[in-house]
């Protein structure tokens, strides 16, 4: 992990305080990530518990449209901003959190909703029944943003289920890499438990990185 990544995974740890405004911001980075995956996967789940753990990093209450069923219908919606320091620079980088309708009857608007992502979190679903689920939204996403090369990671949800299908078998049928990481060191697949937080911030994170890595990319 580079000196430059530790600086910037720091900022990004729940808790930390961001600089103050009067001490002036250099550069303003704005950025759209997206949380994307089948119905019912735990895209609003992963959204709520980034809302409650970022608590002092929110920028707006946030939204949420739901059915009567409490499934989403359009969109949950939040702002966080953080600051950092990079390179004698002071950084100030406000995020869009936003999750996606995982119902299939609303294909038009999850591509309204994915247009202008910065970042893509894909929530898969670790019951083997909902492979077939995962696959299509997957791919969906891919012809969405593969051209783009859009960063995104993908987490592997409910990996506390009995049945949960194999780490193994979702990257084959996902068409990923077996290996365990890439050479940057971040996860293929993250294995999560959204309900009880386990790697929902990690994922984030990481995605994170990704995205500001990319930014000062461009500026060279």
């Amino acid at each position: 992990m580079t000196q430059r990544t530790k600086t910037i995974k720091r900022t990004l740890a729940p808790k930390t305080k961001d600089i103050a405004e009067s001490n002036g911001i250099d550069k303003l980075i704005q950025a759209k990530i997206v949380y994307w995956g089948p119905g019912e996967s735990g895209k609003t789940t992963n959204f709520k518990e980034i809302k409650k753990k970022f608590s002092i990093k929110r920028i707006s209450r946030g939204y949420s449209v739901e059915t009567s069923s409490g499934r989403t219908l359009w969109q949950d919606a939040l702002h966080f901003s953080f600051d950092f320091t990079l390179e004698e620079e002071k950084c100030h980088f406000v995020v869009q959190l936003i999750t996606c309708t995982g119902q299939e009857r609303f294909l038009s608007t999850r591509e309204y909703v994915l247009d202008g992502a910065d970042g893509v979190v894909f929530v898969g679903d670790s019951d083997p029944d909902k492979m077939e689920e995962n696959k299509r939204s997957f791919r969906e996403l891919m012809s969405f943003i593969g051209k783009r090369e859009v960063p995104h990671v993908v987490q592997l949800n409910k990996r506390d289920l009995t049945n949960a299908v194999p780490m193994e078998r979702f990257k084959r049928q996902l068409g990923l890499p077996l290996k365990k990481t890439y050479l940057d060191g971040s996860l293929v697949v993250y294995p999560a438990v959204a309900l009880t937080g386990e790697n929902v911030i990690e994922c984030f994170q990481d995605l994170t990185l990704q995205i500001i890595s990319k930014y000062f990319k461009t500026l060279r």
